[in-house]
Order: C-alpha cells, then sequence, then structure tokens
C-alpha cells in the first residue's frame, strides 16, 4: 500500500528536497504541498495523508499550532517536524505535541531517508494494532455472553505460552530480561489485552495505569501470597523502563543503523528522549531522556500485533 505524504514548509527550495528524495526513493506519494500553516491545515484534513511533514515555523499558523488543530479536528496521520531552531524548549513542545521525529536543517538526504522510513513503520504498525482492537471489540459486541468480566478475573488467567515468550523476547532484545519489572510488565501487557476498558470502539485507549497496579497487587497478594504495594509495583516497573531506554540509547551509539534500535526507539520511547539518553551516555549531557510507562507497554503491544 503506497504511503502519501503532504509537505509544508514556506521555504520552496525545501518543499522541492523533500518531495524529490521521497519519489526518487520510492518512499510514497506527495499529495499536497502548502507554504504556511493555514492552507496546511485545510488541505491536510482534505488529503488525509499519512505522514506529513512540517516546518516549525511558517506564516499564519506555525508547526505546533497545525499538529495542534489536526488533532483536535481528529486527524490520525504521523508528523515529522523539520527546521533550523534549535531550541530545546520548543523542540519539546513539538514532541509533547505528537511529533515523531525532528529533523534539523540543513537537510541529510541520508538522515531523511531513515528518519521517514522509521515513522512509515510506526504509522504502519499503528494501523494495524488498531485494526486489531477494532476485531476484538467486534467480536465482543457480537458475543455478549464473553464480552466483559472483573478485571481480577483476566490476571488469574494465565498468559498463553506463546504470546508470553513474545513479550519476553522483547524484553531480552531490550536487556532487562532479568529486571525485577519485568513480570510486572508482562502483567500489565495481559491486563491491556484483556480488560474491556483496554479497547475502545475508536480504538484509543481508556484505561488508567494505577488500575493496573491495584490489580497486579491483588493479583500477587491472593495468588502468590507476597504483600506489595501500588507505588512499589509503579517504581519496579519504571526502572526496568529506564534500564531498557539506558541499554537502546548505548545500542545507537553503537550502531545507529542497528535494527533493534531503528525499531523500538520510535515504537516504545519518544525519539527525543531516545537521543537525550544518548547524548546523557556520551557524556554531553547531565540528564538523561524520560520514560512513559503507557507508550512503553502500548509500543509492546504494537509488537506483539504485528506478529499475529
Amino acid at each position: 500500500m503506497t504511503t502519501h505524504f503532504y509537505i509544508a514548509d514556506d521555504d520552496r527550495g525545501i518543499r522541492t528536497i523533500l518531495k524529490s528524495i521521497i519519489e526518487h526513493h520510492h518512499l510514497g506519494t506527495v499529495t499536497g504541498l502548502a507554504d504556511n500553516g493555514k492552507t496546511a491545515i485545510d488541505e491536510i484534513i482534505h488529503h488525509q495523508p499519512d505522514i506529513v511533514l512540517i516546518d516549525l515555523l511558517m506564516p499564519q499558523v506555525d508547526g505546533i499550532g497545525v499538529v495542534t488543530s489536526l488533532k483536535k479536528l481528529g486527524f490520525s496521520g504521523s508528523f515529522i517536524m523539520i527546521s533550523q531552531v534549535d531550541s530545546k524548549e520548543m523542540i519539546s513542545g513539538a514532541y509533547q505535541q505528537g511529533i515523531e521525529f525532528f529533523i534539523s536543517k540543513p537537510l541529510n538526504v541520508v538522515e531523511v531517508i531513515a528518519v521517514i522510513q522509521n515513522v512509515m513503520e510506526k504509522h504502519r504498525l499503528t494501523k494495524m494494532l488498531h485494526s486489531f482492537e477494532s476485531a476484538i471489540q467486534h467480536v465482543r459486541q457480537a458475543r455478549p455472553e464473553t464480552a466483559s468480566f472483573p478485571l481480577q478475573e483476566g490476571f488469574e488467567k494465565s498468559l498463553p505460552a506463546d504470546e508470553r515468550g513474545n513479550i519476553r523476547r522483547i524484553l531480552a532484545n531490550l536487556g532487562i530480561l532479568g529486571e525485577a519489572g519485568c513480570q510486572d510488565l508482562i502483567e500489565i501487557v495481559y491486563w491491556m489485552n484483556q480488560s474491556d476498558d483496554a479497547t475502545s470502539t475508536s480504538g484509543h485507549h481508556s484505561y488508567r495505569l494505577a488500575d493496573a497496579y491495584h490489580m497486579l497487587q491483588q493479583f500477587y497478594a491472593e495468588r502468590q501470597g507476597t504483600r506489595t504495594n501500588p507505588g512499589a509495583i509503579e517504581q519496579r516497573v519504571r526502572r526496568a523502563i529506564k534500564s531498557a531506554l539506558k541499554n537502546l540509547a548505548n545500542l545507537g551509539i553503537d550502531n545507529y543503523d542497528d535494527d533493534i534500535f531503528i525499531r523500538y526507539s520510535t515504537i516504545l520511547f519518544e525519539f527525543g528522549e531516545v537521543r537525550r539518553e544518548m547524548d546523557h551516555e556520551k557524556g554531553k549531557s547531565p540528564y538523561g531522556g524520560k520514560i512513559s510507562v503507557k507508550k512503553f507497554v502500548e509500543g509492546i503491544q504494537i509488537l506483539l500485533a504485528e506478529q499475529h
């Protein structure tokens, strides 16, 4: 299936270069071009491209404003932001609004191709997961007698051995299989897949991680006789994910083209945070990258859905 792109940049030369890269390297089809934010919003809603490459600073509406407006309008495509701006605050704000990657000008063709390919893969996997979730929802609606069950029952059941093995392989690839929080992560992923609250007809997750931590506390107490508290479970999970971020960053430092690094750095983490962790590991920054437990767990779901 062809990937459709939209390019918004007030520099005609940049628009031409990006369009040429996409077409010359057979990455997809460019469905539209704009030199200002207002036009971009109107045309993107009309064309519904898969990926939008957008300049941060543009006339009428800036890049962040365009992204915010489009998300409010229900646009579900992916965004790649391009700019000469090196302000950490502005870049951080862009990532918080849902930007997948941030490419600095002047453009490097190799970097542009690599970033686009990464975002294409993530977009494909996300669509696959949403389709998987939609199929589950239809099954539940068609079979009301099995449509719901108490959350605690979800933990009482055993995750199929092959699925448990798939999750363990992902954690092993990240080098954290021995971390205390790994078992917690496996159970949380299972809860996401089984809980009625984990899937909605819109394909968005409405669960709360706090609920998962409380269910784990109950499960460990009733089935294993282990007493713990939700706060301790959360800290174990966060430490495990932080270790995964550190290991992934070091993998990228050693080999930026490594398949695991390319794939996991965008699906399980915000790539900007992976870069910050890389800078921290190289001694260039006193601060490492931040993690999102929800993004990490949902990222594992995306990786699992690809295997079905």
